[in-house]
């Protein structure tokens, strides 16, 4: 075994987190001297999000999910500095002591229940040339993961919009900024623009309608339980931090509110973790659904979405015009 031919970052301290890519994200800043906590990163990564898509190739075929896309991007683009996917040496990476960010498709990493989702953040810290093996920092665990370096490239191969185009890896570019109170103005109010927009119809609240429309007819799959089961995970387990995001976006609002004090005047971290609240409401109609074996309740589920829809729109709409 030769010494040069394991490779890893030196510096680097690895903290487990609730969210895949805000950890990602806040290991980066402190790794960088510019130490921020994951529900900051989150929230300047305009974290908040809903997306709603079906694939017939995929199980279960319908999915929603509470987090925008392109996080990784809008964070980069926020403290001024543009990522650009371009698949780079990982050992190149880490030789110049630089952490290779990565969007992955969760089947392939072998610690993963296999169950698809697409655009999992994780960071590569190591690698090993005489095993191929790549050393992987993941929200879940504080410890490093390991695994064989063709894995990787299999995990980031995948292509799924809009959450990740195949081979979404570069080197992390270098992190040199200061929270300031128009960067996190402008963070709040592209996020809520977002969610009101209607250019992307697999996002926001475009969604969100497209969803409550869609979600009393899942029972017609035969696999309408694991569609339930699956919604259930995807709104409050599955690195969201509980009710959906919300409660980690309630967390920057809380934070944002010390420069911004608005936010508090206009109660926006309250009217969020009350949509957190509601989000775990509904997540707890899609678990009695496969639990209970009733079907029915697909219909309440979509009442209670469409409840969500009036607070969240309620409260974009607010924030854009006081903020």
């Amino acid at each position: 075994m030769h010494e040069q031919s394991i490779h890893q970052l030196k510096g680097f301290t690895h903290v487990q987190g609730l969210h895949c890519s805000s950890t990602c994200i806040a290991d980066i800043a402190r790794f960088d001297d510019c130490e921020i906590s994951e529900a900051m990163a989150f929230g300047l990564a305009e974290g908040l999000g809903f997306v709603y898509y079906k694939d017939d190739k995929l199980s279960p075929t319908a999915r929603i999910n509470g987090r925008c896309s392109n996080f990784e991007e809008k964070f980069y683009q926020r403290i001024g500095s543009p990522i650009a996917w371009q698949p780079s040496l990982i050992k190149e990476s880490i030789q110049q002591n630089r952490p290779v960010l990565a969007k992955t498709a969760l089947t392939e990493l072998p610690y993963y229940e296999p169950a698809d989702f697409f655009g999992h953040g994780i960071l590569v810290v190591g690698l090993d040339e005489n095993t191929q093996h790549v050393s992987i920092a993941e929200s879940f665990s504080a410890e490093l993961q390991n695994i064989p370096t063709g894995q990787f490239k299999k995990a980031t191969a995948i292509n799924c919009q809009p959450f990740m185009s195949s081979y979404s890896y570069t080197s992390a570019p270098i992190m040199q900024f200061e929270v300031t109170e128009g960067m996190l103005r402008d963070a709040i109010k592209s996020a809520m623009n977002y969610m009101l927009s209607d250019s992307q119809p697999l996002e926001g609240f475009i969604a969100m309608e497209k969803a409550i429309a869609d979600i009393p007819t899942w029972h017609k799959y035969d696999d309408w339980q694991w569609h339930a089961r699956f919604a259930y995970q995807s709104l409050e387990k599955r690195g969201t931090g509980g009710g959906n995001f919300r409660f980690i976006y309630a967390d920057f609002l809380n934070e944002a509110s010390a420069y911004l004090p608005e936010i508090t005047t206009l109660s926006l971290e309250k009217g969020f973790r009350h949509c957190a609240e509601q989000w775990q409401a509904l997540a707890s109609i899609f678990k009695d659904t496969f639990i209970q074996e009733d079907p029915n309740k697909f219909e309440y589920a979509a009442k209670q979405l469409n409840h969500i829809k009036q607070l969240e729109t309620e409260l974009c709409t607010t924030a854009l015009k006081h903020l």
